[in-house]
C-alpha cells in the first residue's frame, strides 16, 4: 500500500487550476561537529534553531495563520488541459532584451509518458507555436540516455524579446513537433578548424593546440579578428616571483587540446574545449575546461572559463592531502595575470574605445582600464589588517579580501584625464572602429564586482582583455592543488560603432538573464521533488515567513515582543555585513554562528545542502529571488568547495572530495573553504544540490563535479563501518547523494551502494538500543545522536520514495524499520516541553557515566517531524503524526531556542528550515 501511495504521488499530472500547495520547510540548530580524516567523525555540538509553528490543527501549536494566502507564486497553471504547463518569463531589472535565449528546466509528469522531446512544443501567449530547443535532462526510472523511459526533466530554450519589466506566459505542450527556427546553428569541421554558423555570425576555431579562442569571426561577410598566438590569447603571467610553489613534483606536459560537442541543438550549441594553460617557459601550470555558448540568429558567445590547477597532491604519512589546504602550499600556483584576449582586425578608421560612466577615448595612445579593487559596499575593509576580537586579533591575509586597498572601482587612462571612481562596476568593454561595415566587440563579465578583483582594458593595437586575476602582485591569487575557478564572460561581435546605452542594455542582460518559471503547482505535483509541497502562506504562516527571511524581513517580528538587540535582518543583508564577496567567496554563506570577530566570519561551504534547500524553495514559491542566490551558490559550490584533481593514486580516493566547511571557530583566512578535518563523508554534502541545479538551469558542469562527488564519496565511504549499531550522519549524507546519482545516471554502482547501507541501517537484530538503550553498553563512548540520527532515517524515507518511482519492492525492511526507529524516538528521546511542542534530547550516552543532554528547541525538530511522518506513512498509525505536529510545532515556533525572536539569527538558523519539515507538511 506504501509503495502504491508513493507510485501514484509521483505521477499525479500537473494540473491547471491546481491549489498552492503547503510549503516546505527544514529545521536547523548547530551541533554538527566534523570528524576528521577520512569518514569518520560524528561530531557532539548542541545546536538550537529557530522556527515558526504554524500547524494545520493537530497540535502543530500554530495560533497564527491568518490567511493572508498570497504565498510567493502559490499560483494554478493556466493552461487548458493536463498536458501542458504554462511558463512566466518576467523581466525584473528594468532593462530592455532583445531576442534573448531563455533556457530553463521544467520537470515532466510521468502521466504524460513523453519518451521523445521532438513531441514537445512550446506556444506563446497567443498559444502560436514557436521555435524552441528541448534537451532531456532526466527520466523517469531510467537514465537520460534511455529513449524509453519517461522524460521527467527537460531543458526548454528559446529566443524572447520583452520590455523593462514585462511579463510573458508561454504554454509547453505535447503536442508536438513545433515549427523550425529560421536560422539554425550549424557545425562544421575541416581538419583542424571548427566552424560554428550562427546565421548571424561564422566563428571559426583552432582544434588543437594552437586554440585561442576565436581564431576569426566573420560577420555579414567582414573578418573581425587579428589572430593571436594561444600564450597571447590565454595568457598567464606570474605574480612576480611567485608562480609554482616548490617542494613537490610537478608536471608540466601539456594536456591535449580536444573540443567536443557538448549540447548539440538547434537554438544553442555549446562546445566544450580542454586545454593547458602556459607560461612564459612553455611550462603547463594550470590546465582549463572552456565552454563555449553559441546561440541561433546572435552574433554572440558566452563562454564559461574554467581554470584548474591539476598539479599533484601529496601524502602525508598516514595518507591524507598534505598540500590541498593551505594558500601557499606545495603545488599551488600563484597567478599574477590571468587573462583572455581578443585583437580586432588592424586598419582605418582610427580605434575607439568605450566603457562604464560613458568613458570614451578616440585613438587612444594608452589603455583604457576598468578595475575593480574590492566590493565596493559598506563592509569592503573587514578583512583589511587585523581583524577578530579585540583580545585575539590576527592578520586576515592572506585571505583574499585582507588584499584590498580601495572601495570599488575606478577607470584610468592616460588619455581620459584623471581617473573615475564608483563603487560597482557593471564589468564592460568595448573596442570598435567606427563608419561602415567597421569591426566592433563588446565584452561583458558576470558578476564583475562580486568576484573582485577584476580588470577590462583596450589596448592601442586594439587588443581588448578580459583579465579574471588581475594585479597578482597585490592580491597574491593563489590556486591550490585540485582547485578551480569558473568566470563567465559574454563576447559581442558586430559591425559599426557600439553607443554606450546599447552596451549597457547588453551587460546587464548577460547578468541577469531572463529565466522561465512555472507554477508551483507543476513542480510540486509531478513528483519530480519528492515529498515537497507548494507554498502556502494561509496554511503554514509562521514558516513561510520564515524561510523568506533569506531575502525579506520577517513580518512576525514585533520589536515590543522580540528581543530587538538581533534586528530584522535577511541573509542577503549578512552576506554583506560580511562581505562575503571575491572570486573565493562569492555564493557561499558566512559561518556567522561561530564568528572570530566583528562582522568576520569563516566559511560555511553551503553546508547541510544549503543549495537544494534554495533551489527546492523557489520550485515551491515561484519567487526568483531564491534564484538570486542559488545559482551563484551552485557556481561556488561546483568550483571552489570540491577537491577537483586527476584520478589516480592517492587521488583515486581524494578526487572530487567535498569540504563541509571551516572548523568549528576556524577563520578560514589561512585556508578559506577548505577545512583542515575533510575530506571525509560525514561533511559531505552538496551533490543533490548540484544534481538539482542542472536539473532547473542545464549547467552541464553542475552534473559534472555532482559526479565527482559521487566517485569520491564512494572512494571515502571504505573508511566507514556500516555495520556499527549505533549510525552517525554520514549514511545520511551518502543514502541521498546516491539515490540522486541513480536517479540522474541509473548507474548500477549508486543503487548496490545504497542499498548496501540502507540494508544495514533497517537490520534491527543489532541494534538493542532501539528498545532499552540504557542497558546498552558498546563499549568506548559511543552515543545516540538526535539530529544524526534523524538526518539518516530522513534519507532512508527519501530512499522509500525512491523505491516508489521505480517499483521497487521494500526488501530491506525499512518500513519496519522507520516504525521501530519512531517508536524509539517518541518513548526514549521525545520530550513536550510546551503545550503542542516537543523536543529531543540531543544524545543518549551509551556508557556510564554519560554526558549531560539538554533539548533540542530550534528547527532540528523539522527534521524528526519529517521522520515520524515517514513511520506515519509505513503504519497508518496516526500516533506518529501526533507527534511529528507537535515537533513541527517546535521547529516553526522556536527555530533557535526557546521564545526566540522570529528573525534572521544565523545562516545555520535558516538552512535547516529550507530542507525539513516538508514531509509532515506534504501530507493531506
Amino acid at each position: 500500500l506504501l509503495l502504491t501511495a508513493i507510485a501514484c504521488n509521483s505521477e499525479v499530472p500537473v494540473a491547471p487550476g491546481e491549489g498552492e500547495g503547503e510549503g516546505e520547510g527544514e529545521g536547523e540548530g548547530d551541533g554538527e561537529g566534523e570528524g576528521e580524516g577520512e569518514g569518520e567523525g560524528e561530531g557532539e555540538g548542541e545546536g538550537e534553531g529557530e522556527g515558526e509553528g504554524e500547524g494545520e490543527g493537530e497540535g502543530e501549536g500554530e495560533g497564527e495563520g491568518e490567511g493572508e494566502g498570497e504565498g510567493e507564486g502559490e499560483g494554478e497553471g493556466e493552461g487548458e488541459g493536463e498536458a501542458e504547463i504554462s511558463i512566466t518569463i518576467q523581466e525584473r531589472d528594468g532593462v530592455e532584451r532583445q531576442e534573448e535565449y531563455v533556457s530553463f528546466g521544467i520537470p515532466l509528469p510521468r502521466s504524460w509518458n513523453v519518451t521523445d522531446p521532438v513531441a514537445l512544443r512550446l506556444r506563446d501567449s497567443a498559444k502560436a507555436p514557436i521555435p524552441a530547443q528541448f534537451n532531456v535532462l532526466a527520466r523517469w526510472g531510467n537514465s537520460p540516455e534511455s529513449v524509453t523511459a519517461p522524460i521527467k526533466w527537460v531543458l526548454v530554450g528559446s529566443h524572447v524579446s520583452l520590455a523593462a519589466h514585462e511579463a510573458r506566459t508561454l504554454t509547453l505542450d505535447a503536442s508536438g513537433p513545433g515549427p523550425e527556427a529560421a536560422q539554425r546553428i550549424e557545425v562544421n569541421t575541416v581538419g583542424d578548424i571548427m566552424t560554428v554558423d550562427t546565421g548571424a555570425a561564422q566563428f571559426e576555431l583552432a582544434r588543437n593546440a594552437a586554440f585561442n579562442l576565436f581564431n576569426q569571426v566573420t560577420v555579414g561577410g567582414h573578418t573581425l579578428l587579428e589572430a593571436l598566438l594561444p600564450t597571447a590569447a590565454i595568457h598567464y603571467a606570474p605574480a612576480e616571483a611567485l608562480d609554482i610553489v616548490a617542494g613537490g613534483t610537478p608536471e608540466f606536459t601539456p594536456r591535449t587540446t580536444a573540443i567536443t560537442v557538448e549540447r548539440d541543438g538547434p537554438l544553442c550549441t555549446i562546445l566544450r574545449v580542454n586545454g593547458s594553460i602556459l607560461d612564459a617557459g612553455s611550462r603547463a601550470l594550470l590546465d582549463f575546461t572552456a565552454r563555449l555558448h553559441f546561440y541561433a540568429g546572435l552574433p554572440d558567445v558566452r563562454v564559461d572559463f574554467t581554470v584548474e590547477n591539476n598539479q599533484p597532491i601529496l601524502e602525508t604519512v598516514d595518507g591524507q592531502p598534505a598540500n590541498a589546504h593551505e594558500l601557499g602550499a606545495i603545488n599551488s600556483v600563484y597567478i599574477g595575470s590571468l587573462s583572455l584576449n581578443l585583437r580586432l582586425k588592424a586598419g582605418a578608421p582610427a580605434l575607439q574605445a568605450l566603457t562604464e560612466q560613458d568613458s570614451a577615448v578616440v585613438a587612444p595612445s594608452h589603455p583604457l582600464t576598468l578595475y575593480q579593487d574590492s566590493s565596493g559596499t559598506g563592509a569592503w575593509d573587514n578583512y583589511v589588517g587585523l581583524v577578530g576580537w579585540p583580545e585575539s586579533l590576527l592578520s586576515a591575509a592572506p585571505r583574499l579580501q585582507s588584499y584590498c586597498t580601495q572601495s570599488g572601482y575606478q577607470i584610468t587612462s592616460a588619455d581620459l584625464g584623471p581617473p573615475r571612481t564608483g563603487a560597482q562596476a557593471l564589468g564592460w568593454m568595448a573596442e570598435f572602429r567606427s563608419g561602415a561595415d567597421q569591426p566592433a566587440l563588446l565584452a561583458a563579465v558576470r558578476g564583475f564586482w562580486e568576484n573582485f578583483p577584476k580588470a577590462l582594458t583596450a589596448n592601442p593595437d586594439g587588443t581588448l582583455s578580459v583579465d579574471l586575476f588581475p594585479n597578482g602582485a597585490q592580491f597574491r591569487h593563489n590556486l591550490r592543488v585540485g582547485e578551480e575557478k569558473t568566470h563567465s564572460v559574454l563576447f559581442h561581435f558586430g559591425l559599426d560603432a557600439i553607443e554606450s546605452g546599447e552596451a549597457v542594455r547588453r551587460a546587464e542582460a548577460f547578468n541577469h538573464p531572463l529565466f522561465g518559471m512555472a507554477a508551483p503547482a507543476a513542480y510540486t505535483a509531478s513528483g519530480a521533488l519528492g515529498e515537497v509541497p507548494a507554498a502556502d502562506l494561509s496554511r503554514w504562516p509562521l514558516y513561510e515567513r520564515y524561510v523568506r527571511i533569506a531575502f525579506e524581513p520577517n513580518p512576525d517580528f514585533n520589536p515590543e515582543v522580540d528581543d530587538p538587540s538581533f534586528g530584522n535582518r535577511t541573509l542577503r543583508e549578512i552576506i554583506e555585513t560580511y562581505n562575503f564577496y571575491g572570486w573565493q567567496d562569492y555564493g557561499d554563506v558566512p559561518l556567522d554562528y561561530e564568528a572570530f570577530g566583528p562582522s568576520q566570519a569563516g566559511q560555511m561551504n553551503l553546508k547541510y545542502w544549503y543549495t537544494y534547500g534554495m533551489f527546492v524553495q523557489l520550485c515551491r514559491s515561484g519567487n526568483l529571488q531564491w534564484l538570486d542566490l542559488a545559482r551563484p551558490a551552485a557556481w561556488h559550490l561546483a568550483d571552489i568547495d570540491y577537491l577537483h584533481i586527476p584520478d589516480e593514486g592517492i587521488q583515486h580516493w581524494a578526487h572530487g572530495a567535498y569540504f563541509g566547511h571551516s572548523q568549528h571557530d576556524e577563520p578560514g583566512n589561512a585556508n578559506p573553504n577548505r577545512n583542515y578535518n575533510s575530506p571525509s563523508v560525514d561533511l559531505f554534502f552538496g551533490v543533490p544540490d548540484l544534481l538539482l541545479g542542472y536539473c532547473l538551469l542545464g549547467e552541464e558542469r553542475f552534473r559534472e563535479v555532482a559526479l565527482e562527488g559521487l566517485e569520491a564519496m564512494l572512494n571515502i565511504s571504505q573508511f566507514s563501518d556500516f555495520d556499527n549499531p549505533v549510525f552517525y550522519r554520514e549514511r545520511a549524507n551518502l543514502i541521498f547523494a546516491y539515490t540522486e546519482g541513480y536517479r540522474m545516471t541509473g548507474d548500477a554502482r549508486w543503487y548496490t551502494a545504497v542499498r548496501d547501507i540502507i540494508g544495514r541501517t533497517a537490520d534491527l537484530s543489532n541494534k538493542p538500543w532501539i528498545t532499552d538503550p540504557g542497558s546498552y553498553r558498546p563499549g568506548g563512548e559511543e552515543r545516540l545522536s538526535d539530529f544524526q540520527m534523524t538526518q539518516t532515517l530522513w534519507a532512508m524515507g527519501r530512499y522509500l520514495d525512491f523505491c516508489g518511482e521505480y517499483g521497487f519492492g521494500d526488501d530491506l525492511g525499512m518500513q519496519e524499520a522507520l516504525v521501530a526507529y519512531g517508536d524509539f524516538f517518541i518513548n526514549h528521546m521525545m520530550t513536550e516541553y510546551a503545550p503542542g511542542r516537543a523536543a529531543a534530547i540531543d544524545s543518549i550516552w551509551l556508557f556510564d557515566p554519560g554526558y549531560e543532554t539538554y533539548l533540542e528547541i530550534n528547527n532540528w525538530a523539522l527534521t524528526m517531524a519529517d521522520v515520524l511522518t515517514y513511520a506515519y506513512r509505513a503504519s497508518g498509525q496516526a500516533r506518529f503524526m501526533d507527534a511529528a505536529a507537535k515537533f513541527y510545532a517546535t521547529g516553526t515556533m522556536d527555530p533557535e531556542w526557546q521564545d526566540d525572536p522570529p528573525v534572521y539569527i544565523d545562516s545555520k538558523g535558516l538552512v535547516n528550515s529550507l530542507n525539513w519539515g516538508l514531509v509532515f507538511m506534504n501530507q493531506p
